[in-house]
C-alpha cells in the first residue's frame, strides 16, 4: 500500500484546492441553464427545428420525436423547439423523448403553450430551456398504476432530469409524489401542478411570454429560418383511432357486423363492414406501436375457431370458447393499461348485445344460424317438440316410421315423435294411440286396423 506523507503546509493547500474545486463545480451545476441561455442567446443561429408535441404520448410520438431530432443533428439545424400542450400518456415513451434530448448535442427550448401534465411535464423538464406561455401550467404527474414502486421510480426520473439542467429537483418530485410537501407550494397528499409564473418564481421555468413570437424576440432569433416539423397525417388519424371511444366504436361496429352476417341471409354489407373497421383497427393500433403482429394473429386465431364452430361443429363447445379467449385476450394487450383495456371489452360487449338483440328482432335470423344453433334441426317444422308440448299428445293416435323393439318413432300430429310400446313389438307402418306421457317419455300400443 502507498503511503503519502505531507507536511502540514501541504495539507493545507491540499484542502483549499478541494473545497475550491467542490465550490466551482457546484457553480457549474447551479448556472448551467443560464449559461445554456447565454450561448442560445449570443450564438449564430440560422436554422430552426419547431417540432409540436400536441398528442397523447405514445410509440408513435416517441419515433416521431427520436426521427425529427436525428434528421435535424444530420442536417446541422442550430435549434430545436419543442411546442408542448398535451395531457401527457405512456411514461416509457415520454422518457424514451427525454433520454433523446439529452442525449442531442443540439440546443434545446421546451415551449410549453398551453400544458404539460404528467409524462410531458418530464419531456418539458429536459429542455435546455423551460419557456412558459402565460396561462399555460406544467405537473400533475400521476403514475398509473398508483404504485409506490412506480411512484419512486418516476419521482426520482422527475429530479433527475429537473438537477441535470439546473432546476429545483424537489419541485419536481412534488409533481410526481402526493407526499412531498413544500411550504407555500404543495400541501401534503396533493400532486403539485404550477401556473406559468409559478414555475418562473420556483426556477421551474426560465421564461414566461405571452406567445411564441415574445420567445423568438426574447433568444435573439426572428432572423432566423425556422421549418415547422408537422405531425404526419396518416399518424393522427392513428393517434384518433386508438382513444377508447374510438376503438370501441370500431371494434362494436366490426362485432356487430360479422355476426349480423351469419344471423342475416347473404354475404355482403355486413361482412364487408366488419373486415374494413377491424383493418383500421389493426392498422392504427400498428402504426402507434401499441400492438404488434403477434397480437393480431392471435385475434385472427380466435374468430377461426369461432367460425370452426358455427361450420363445422354446431354447439358452442371447447373451440367456440378457446376463440373467445384469444379473441379478448389479444384486445386486453392492444391497450396501454389494463383499466383502459378492461373498458373498451366491457363496453364493446354491452353495446353489441343490446344491437345484436335489436337486429335479430326486425331481420330474423338465417338459415345458417339456425343450423348453428340447432334452431332448425330440432324445430316442430321438423317433426320435433319439447317435453311441454307432449301432454297433449295424450290419447292422439299416429303411425309408426320405424320398428317399435320397443323404442322407435312415430308419426302424431305431423310430427316426428320418440315413442315406446308397452313391451310388445310393433311393424313399421302401424296404427299406434298415445296411451301414457312421462315427461320425454311417450307410450303408445297398437291399436286394430279397420275392416
Amino acid at each position: 500500500m502507498l503511503t503519502i506523507k505531507l507536511n502540514n503546509n501541504k495539507k493545507i493547500w491540499v484542502t483549499i484546492f478541494l473545497i475550491i474545486f467542490i465550490i466551482l463545480k457546484f457553480i457549474s451545476i447551479v448556472d448551467y441553464s443560464k449559461a445554456q441561455n447565454a450561448s442560445i442567446k449570443n450564438k449564430n443561429i440560422d436554422l430552426i427545428y419547431n417540432i409540436p408535441i400536441k398528442n397523447d404520448f405514445n410509440p408513435a410520438l416517441s419515433n416521431f420525436i427520436q426521427s425529427n431530432i436525428k434528421e435535424a443533428e444530420k442536417n446541422n439545424v442550430d435549434l430545436i423547439i419543442l411546442e408542448i400542450s398535451s395531457f401527457g400518456g405512456i411514461v416509457d415513451s415520454a422518457i424514451v423523448i427525454k433520454d433523446t434530448i439529452i442525449n442531442t448535442q443540439i440546443p434545446v427550448i421546451s415551449y410549453v403553450s398551453e400544458r404539460a401534465w404528467s409524462a410531458a411535464a418530464l419531456v418539458a423538464l429536459a429542455g435546455d430551456e423551460l419557456v412558459m406561455k402565460n396561462g399555460s401550467s406544467i405537473g400533475a404527474a400521476e403514475t398509473r398504476p398508483n404504485e409506490e414502486k412506480y411512484i419512486s421510480a418516476l419521482r426520482k426520473e422527475f429530479a433527475s432530469t429537473a438537477e441535470l439542467r439546473g432546476r429545483k429537483g424537489k419541485i419536481a418530485e412534488a409533481m410526481v409524489d402526493s407526499d412531498i410537501r413544500i411550504e407555500g407550494l404543495v400541501e401534503s397528499g396533493k400532486l403539485l401542478t404550477l401556473t406559468a409564473n409559478e414555475a418562473y418564481n420556483n426556477k421551474i421555468a426560465d421564461l414566461t411570454v405571452n406567445n411564441y413570437e415574445e420567445l423568438l424576440t426574447n433568444y435573439n432569433l426572428n432572423n432566423s429560418n425556422i421549418e415547422n416539423v408537422s405531425f404526419p397525417l396518416k399518424m393522427k388519424f392513428a393517434n384518433l383511432v386508438t382513444t377508447p371511444i374510438f376503438s370501441i366504436l370500431l371494434l362494436t361496429i366490426a362485432f356487430i357486423a360479422l355476426i349480423s352476417e351469419a344471423l342475416i341471409p347473404g354475404w355482403g354489407v355486413g361482412g364487408t363492414i366488419g373486415l374494413i373497421s377491424l383493418g383500421t383497427f389493426f392498422s392504427a393500433f400498428i402504426m402507434t406501436g401499441y400492438a404488434h403482429w403477434g397480437l393480431i394473429v392471435l385475434f385472427l386465431v380466435g374468430l377461426l375457431l369461432l367460425f370452426l364452430e358455427a361450420f363445422i361443429v354446431p354447439g358452442f363447445g371447447v373451440t367456440g370458447i378457446g376463440g373467445l379467449i384469444a379473441i379478448f385476450s389479444s384486445l386486453f394487450f392492444f391497450f396501454p393499461t389494463p383499466n383502459i383495456a378492461l373498458i373498451v371489452i366491457a363496453s364493446v360487449l354491452v353495446l353489441s348485445i343490446i344491437a345484436l338483440v335489436f337486429i335479430v328482432k326486425i331481420f330474423g335470423v338465417s338459415k345458417l344460424w339456425r343450423n348453428i344453433s340447432l334452431g332448425e334441426s330440432l324445430s316442430n317444422d321438423r317433426g320435433y317438440t319439447s317435453h311441454s308440448d307432449k301432454k297433449e299428445l295424450l290419447n292422439k293416435r299416429g303411425i309408426t316410421l320405424t320398428h317399435l323393439r320397443p323404442a322407435g318413432t312415430a308419426e302424431i300430429n305431423e310430427k316426428r315423435i320418440d315413442v315406446v310400446s308397452e313391451g310388445d313389438y310393433i311393424d313399421k307402418g302401424k296404427k299406434i294411440k298415445v296411451i301414457k306421457v312421462e315427461g320425454s317419455r311417450v307410450v303408445v300400443k297398437k291399436i286394430k286396423e279397420e275392416s
